[in-house]
């Protein structure tokens, strides 16, 4: 039986499939002057108060696609409107309301309409010394800190018995599209470095380490990140199995130093970590270079 707006409204962070039937770069059907610069499209089996399928924009995807499946961060209100819009983003990318607002503005600013932040991640703010600063951010506003505002994320580098180091590919919903990385992410509110990187770890890999079990590399901090990062090592046998989380990540490569390096270093592999490795090379290459003890 389907349900009208009014009986099913959105929890924060449920996953549904959107139906794209305004892509990116194309116009109104009937508008013609109205471009759409973002996917637009509508969820089967939910019906709004217009009688029609519930639409939603669906943002951070920054190609043209059929379909997609993410998670509701947001609602547009139109108060001049018999409804609503959901917001639909590929999981772990953050928006706040402002970034929302502008990328909505094509079509919105014909509208009274305004946006509603579901419930989402909480962060605890820390000085660049990991200091906690006594409050929560909300992990939309992670573009936007404060000076001399952090949040602490954590890199954990899996090395099994035979040397290999797992690396694995981003889905093509995320932010750096298929690009390789380590497995990582950000650590929540009451969280210690540590136990972040413990959940990261289960959560995108299937690897359960107890805290005691993961070694601390070295932690840094990035200024205009606003961000410290801890990383750490993660030893497991050679016949460790690894299970991917949906919607984070694709594919995975358990790769020999040397190779694992040459991905590091080609524009394959997530910029921003490849510039942390690159400039802690020598450690890394003592803690992961099974040939170099």
């Amino acid at each position: 039986m389907k349900q009208t707006d009014h009986e099913k409204k959105p929890a924060p962070g449920q996953i549904v499939h959107v139906v794209i039937d305004r892509p990116m770069n194309t116009y109104h059907p009937e508008h013609k002057d109205l471009f759409y610069p973002v996917n637009y499209g509508y969820i089967e089996g939910i019906i709004a108060p217009d009688g029609e399928e519930q639409d939603v924009y669906v943002l951070g995807v920054d190609h043209p696609v059929k379909e997609f499946t993410g998670k509701i961060i947001a609602v547009i209100h139109r108060l001049n409107d018999v409804e609503d819009k959901w917001v639909i983003t590929p999981e772990n990318v953050p928006y706040n309301k402002q970034q929302i607002e502008d990328m909505v503005y094509f079509q919105e600013q014909y509208f009274d309409s305004y946006v509603e932040m579901l419930d989402e991640e909480m962060w605890d703010a820390y000085n660049c010394k990991g200091e906690k600063l006594g409050y929560q951010i909300p992990r939309s506003m992670a573009k936007s800190l404060s000076e001399g505002v952090y949040h602490i994320a954590v890199m954990i580098y899996v090395k099994r018995a035979d040397g290999c180091i797992l690396a694995t590919q981003r889905s093509r919903n995320k932010t750096n599209p298929l690009k390789w990385e380590v497995t990582g992410g950000s650590i929540l509110a009451g969280e210690t470095p540590v136990e972040g990187a413990a959940r990261e770890l289960a959560e995108e890999t299937g690897i359960i380490k107890k805290i005691s079990e993961l070694r601390e590399i070295y932690n840094c901090y990035d200024v205009k990140r606003h961000c410290i990062y801890y990383i750490y090592l993660a030893e497991v046998p050679s016949d460790m199995p690894i299970h991917l989380q949906i919607g984070e990540t694709m594919d995975y490569a358990f790769l020999p130093y040397d190779e694992f390096r040459e991905l590091v270093c080609s524009d394959r592999f997530v910029a921003s970590e490849q510039g942390r490795f690159i400039a802690h090379e020598e450690l890394m290459k003592s803690v992961l270079d099974t040939n170099n003890i």
